[in-house]
């Protein structure tokens, strides 16, 4: 009994190192680094709810009709983020969760959180909070409502306790900003949990709870970010990608010489994955891993297609002509090496997964192919179950019932209310505010929104400003109409379809005066400058006809308004009566100053117009109780009021300014080729062709000290020959005792 007992206690030994070596394999690489899970996703822009997503019948799935699908929400998101953190850690991978910028959006669903100044709660915010990220990085939507906003953003983490999740941008200076003063880290470089709530950083070094191991993130934000969006006193320590990579340098170059970090995640949200690829990457030296943000480009693993069809990464009802590269992409960095950049889709309907084997020295040794690539997220819910059953869904998940709870039920009660309330009706008109159209030419919507900025300045008019006349004209930025709730629109129009179209509520309605006809040229061609591509600074008119010819020299303007090139795209401004401002490309002698309404992200010089900016002759539009009209209330109130007063009746009436191709406020001009591209062209993106999956490490790599997997075996493998000779022995011995 006693050598039966002794072989029960060796056995019991085997199996836990077994269980032990097991461990060790699977999270180490086959040289004794580890293997890292990288979860990630950008631009959820306050896509709280689900999007319900057409599937037609010939898009790859068994359906014969068309049919629809519930994905993307934040609820089904953090249901897909939790499955693959248990799937990563079931097989002893480490584990990073990181979010490349952009967290909310101007839209209906951010007015239930606003306004402002308010202590409403931000239901972005408390859903990226229980999304348990490692690090948020700042995109230029975070500062669309002004610091204050974000700071709110911020302090909404603690909202459970300690604000401990970090905050990052290396290229961002919050110093001025007197409301971050007790969240800015000392030094810039967050290492560890926050303990004392100073979690805004320029980098951040990250123990994964699990291995131990450590990763260096380093973040950066577009240098572009004041010309986009509303930094106030937030500084941007860089005017170009070239300073930005300076400055991206020394962080690494401080986490790995200063603190022996050799793991590096560059996170970054310029907009344009070409822009990581292309211009950020090749200047840099010790980055691993790089997640874009900004460009929501829809990239798939074309390597995997065999054993992973595209219909099964992609949700269904995508457009695989809108998938626009390899999943990772690779490029190259200053030294030649392969750097791993990867992105998904925003709106939550995806979340980035990326395999990668560290070896021993932090050199990636491979990519785990068939698990590195982006997850779909659908619903499984009632609504969805017959569509999940006819396209044979699978990787469908539950909603997450606490997010169900705390944020959808709240959002869809708020929208509820906004819904309700009809403000006008399109009267079988269909409104345009397609990104293309709103951003490439004229738009039955831009040329309401402008007719709304002169109406809201006549019916105002008074002590604290004049009325519109013959030389008063008004214009909008195509990036200030949205498509939060589609490209068109037909029928009722709701106080939530306004606040989705017009969507930043801190646009208020502002008058510029005393705009020289020189100035004003100089405007139009910074409006022209991105032709063909479609541009959010492209403006729609109200009072004025524009003539361009987009095939003559385009204007060049840096970034602090330095125009280097003034451009010779505008052939003709001609104002409603009939004055002429340009002719033939030239300025007419004698042209008065004219008076412009606009919004006052234009106003101040938003999208880089310094001829306003540098205006001091501006007057905020007031109504009658002195209050300050935001964009999409100068609409509605134009949708709303009689038409015995200017207004529209709550009727949009059939005359060409508002049909859908305008009236011909704008003209553009040039060869057949450019002037059927007045719509945006295609961003360029990442198209390199499916890459070999990386060699494994060589068997000869030198030795680093630590014990490889196979000399844990080798060991272990002794130890099971003992206990089995011990056993045997033990056992002969005891039948022998018991015989006698």
């Amino acid at each position: 009994m006693f050598f039966k007992r002794r072989l029960l206690f060796l056995t019991t030994i085997l199996l836990i190192l077994f269980s032990v070596s097991t461990s060790l394999v699977l999270s180490q690489g086959n040289d004794g680094g580890v293997r890292l899970t990288l979860l990630h996703n950008n631009d959820g822009e306050t896509q709280i709810k689900p999007i319900s997503n057409r599937v037609s019948p010939d898009s790859g799935y068994a359906n014969t009709e068309e049919i629809s699908i519930d994905v993307a929400g934040v609820s089904a998101y953090k249901a897909v983020i939790d499955r693959e953190i248990a799937d990563a850690r079931a097989n002893g991978y480490a584990v990073l969760n990181l979010y490349a910028g952009d967290a909310y959006l101007a839209s209906a669903a951010l007015q239930c959180s606003l306004p402002v100044d308010s202590d409403k709660v931000i239901y972005d915010a408390n859903s990226q909070f229980l999304m348990g990220y490692d690090a948020h990085i700042f995109g230029n939507h975070e500062f669309d409502y002004s610091p204050d906003f974000l700071e709110r953003f911020v302090r909404g983490f603690g909202a459970g306790g300690t604000l401990d999740q970090p905050f990052l941008s290396a290229n961002l200076d919050f110093s001025n900003e007197a409301g971050f003063a007790d969240l800015l880290d000392e030094d810039g470089l967050i290492e560890g949990t926050v303990t004392d709530g100073r979690v805004i950083g320029k980098s951040a070094i990250i123990e994964d709870a699990e291995t131990g191991e450590k990763f260096g993130i380093v973040a950066a934000t577009t240098p572009s970010l004041p010309n986009i969006s509303s930094p106030r006193d937030v500084v941007v320590t860089a005017s170009n990608i070239e300073e930005a990579a300076t400055i991206i340098q020394a962080e690494i170059d401080i986490l790995m010489n200063d603190h022996g970090v050799n793991k590096i995640i560059l996170v970054s949200h310029l907009q344009n994955l070409v822009i990581d690829r292309d211009e950020l990457i090749p200047l840099l030296s010790g980055v691993d891993i790089a997640v874009g943000g900004g460009g929501d480009e829809l990239l798939v693993n074309e390597d995997i297609v065999d054993s992973i069809p595209i219909t099964r990464q992609l949700n269904p009802g995508e457009d695989t002509g809108d998938i626009e590269g390899n999943y990772p992409v690779e490029a190259t960095d200053k030294d030649g090496r392969t750097v791993y950049l990867v992105t998904t889709a925003g709106n939550y309907k995806y979340a980035g997964r990326l395999d990668v084997e560290f070896d021993a020295n932090g050199e990636i040794s491979q990519v785990m192919q068939e698990t590195s690539y982006p997850r779909r997220v659908i619903l499984n819910t009632e609504a969805n179950a017959s569509a999940i059953e006819m396209l044979g869904i699978t990787d469908s998940v539950v909603p997450d019932s606490q997010l169900e709870t705390d944020v959808v039920a709240s959002i869809t009660n708020c929208l509820e209310g906004f819904a309700n309330e009809v403000v006008a009706d399109t009267g079988g008109i269909t409104l345009d505010m397609s990104r293309s159209t709103v951003r490439g030419r004229e738009s039955n919507v831009g040329n309401m929104v402008a007719d709304a900025y002169l109406y809201v300045q006549k019916k105002y008019a008074g002590e604290n400003h004049p009325a519109p006349d013959n030389r008063s004209i008004a214009i909008q930025n195509g990036g200030g109409i949205r498509q939060n709730a589609g490209d068109s629109l037909v029928g009722p129009i709701s106080v939530m379809n306004t606040f989705d179209i017009l969507a930043f509520t801190t646009n208020k309605v502002t008058l510029v005066q005393d705009i020289t006809p020189t100035d004003l040229k100089a405007i139009f061609e910074r409006a022209s400058e991105r032709f063909p591509k479609d541009s959010g600074e492209f403006q729609q008119v109200s009072g004025i006809t524009v003539v361009y010819n987009v095939g003559n020299t385009a204007q060049v303007i840096e970034t602090d308004g330095n125009v280097t090139i003034p451009g010779e795209r505008v052939v003709s401004l001609v104002l409603a009566d009939g004055t002429e401002l340009v002719k033939d490309g030239n300025v007419v002698d004698g042209a008065p100053n004219i008076s412009l309404v606009t919004n006052s992200f234009v106003a101040n010089g938003g999208g880089n117009f310094p001829w306003l900016k540098n205006n001091p002759n501006k007057t905020d539009i007031r109504d009658f109780t002195s209050s300050k009209i935001d964009y999409g209330q100068a609409w509605r109130e134009y949708m709303q009021d009689p038409v015995s007063d200017g207004g529209l009746g709550g009727n949009i009436p059939n005359i060409p300014a508002y049909q859908s191709e305008g009236e011909g406020r704008i003209t553009i001009l040039t060869g057949e080729e450019i002037a059927e591209s007045s719509t945006e062209a295609p961003t360029e993106a990442p198209t390199e062709a499916p890459a070999e999956a990386p060699a494994e490490a060589p068997a000869s790599l030198p030795s680093t000290g630590e014990t490889s997997p196979t000399g844990v075996f080798l060991v272990l493998s002794f130890f099971a020959g003992l206990i089995l000779l011990i056993g045997g022995y033990s056992l002969r011995n005891s039948d022998g005792k018991a015989n006698n």
